[in-house]
């Protein structure tokens, strides 16, 4: 019984995705995409895209068939050599790149749904994570997020096998394609595995000099761009610096209780500050690597998540390790299950929904309140099996 429902998991899952990526490539949905497409068009040229303005985009976006986008190119050239042999297609590539991001979306659950050994959870997991809202906004926009995503998952299942070599290499590829694993790659710092740190540094090296190779020194230009060091206040950016500008600036999206930029700024670094902090506690002593190191990083995944000014929604696809990581675990209370499921709805809800929110201020910061009940319910897990 089991077995037929676990395979009907698998194919429910993949039909949404069919259904989902014919959507998005016969409506052309994309507007990430073809900036990366961009990117690539540029730095084959020649050109430094990174110092590029709204005319240089616009004569790209013209050369390549594109109406639709959504500059700047902020990521390392890694991405963008992803896209260049698409260009020579019909369609840019665009179809081939949507179908790949599905596919990774897909792996991600399956790859996550094979670390319970009940097949109740992997059918939980698979589920849980396949229809994850952030995967499906940034199919829907032609993000990277995806293929991102499954790099950081496979990389944090290798070095927590003990093949940290491998994973840490991999970890640096996916750094290099767009720093989401931040989180996980701070932990192999944070316990000083060495040997997975010496991976990602390869790693990292390998994506630089594969960009240098093919693209000339413009494609070096992303070293001298600036990090937000504030939240935004436009919804999509869920996370802590963004909900203290929400709350604490005045804004066209809602209501707010002051309007003070640099109370603001303080106040949502002093939270990330704590979330941060908050988080080293529950990881204990420093320079000791743990046994437990998938649940540990997917702690750290949403820390760094939530942290980030720049931390958009759509990132989101990152939750779906320390959802996973808390799903494998036997054992959790009615209540556990409960704020899991209060947690998941309000990342879903938001993700569907947020237009209708608009007003709403406190309905505006739902991902981020959903994300940091996930985070506390990962904290608890940890620290009650931490050694005292």
């Amino acid at each position: 019984m089991m077995k037929t429902l676990e395979a009907f998991s698998r194919i429910s899952v993949l039909c949404v995705y069919l259904l989902a990526a014919a959507a998005v490539i016969l409506l052309r949905t994309p507007i990430d995409y073809p900036v990366y497409a961009m990117a690539a068009y540029g730095f084959s040229r020649g050109e430094d895209v990174y110092s590029w303005a709204e005319g240089e985009y616009a004569r790209a976006a013209e050369a390549l068939g594109f109406s639709r986008y959504a500059p700047p190119y902020r990521y390392p050239p890694l991405a963008a050599l992803l896209v260049l042999p698409g260009l020579s297609l019909p369609d840019r590539g665009m179809g081939i790149w949507v179908a790949a991001q599905a596919l990774s979306a897909l792996l991600t659950a399956e790859v996550l749904a094979r670390m319970a050994r009940d097949p109740a959870r992997r059918i939980l997991i698979r589920l849980g994570v396949g229809l994850l809202p952030p995967f499906f906004v940034s199919l829907y926009a032609g993000q990277i997020n995806p293929l991102v995503t499954l790099g950081m998952i496979l990389a944090v299942r290798w070095i927590g096998r003990g093949r940290e070599g491998w994973g840490g290499l991999l970890l640096g590829l996916s750094l290099m394609l767009k720093p989401l694993a931040l989180g996980p790659a701070a932990l192999c710092l944070y316990e000083g595995r060495r040997r997975a740190l010496a991976g990602m540094a390869l790693g990292v090296a390998l994506s630089l000099a594969a960009g240098l190779l093919a693209f000339g020194p413009p494609a070096m230009g992303f070293l001298r761009l600036h990090l937000p060091t504030s939240g935004g206040v436009y919804p999509p950016a869920q996370n802590l610096p963004g909900l203290a500008a929400r709350w604490l600036t005045r804004h066209p999206y809602g209501f707010s209780l002051a309007d003070d930029a640099g109370i603001a700024r303080g106040v949502g670094w002093g939270l990330a500050g704590t979330l941060l902090l908050l988080t080293g506690i529950v990881l204990g002593r420093p320079g000791k690597a743990h046994p437990d190191f998938v649940r540990r990083a997917g702690l750290v995944a949403i820390a760094f998540l939530l942290a980030n000014p720049g931390t958009w929604y759509h990132h989101g696809t990152i939750l779906s390790l320390p959802l996973a990581a808390w799903l494998t675990q036997p054992g959790h209370s009615r209540i556990g299950w409960g704020a899991l499921g209060a947690s998941v709805g309000a990342i879903a809800i938001w993700g569907v929904a947020w237009h209708a929110f608009v007003g709403w201020t406190p309905l505006l910061d739902l991902a981020t309140l959903g994300s940091l009940g996930l985070w506390a319910l990962l904290a608890r897990e940890i620290q009650k099996e931490s050694p005292r």
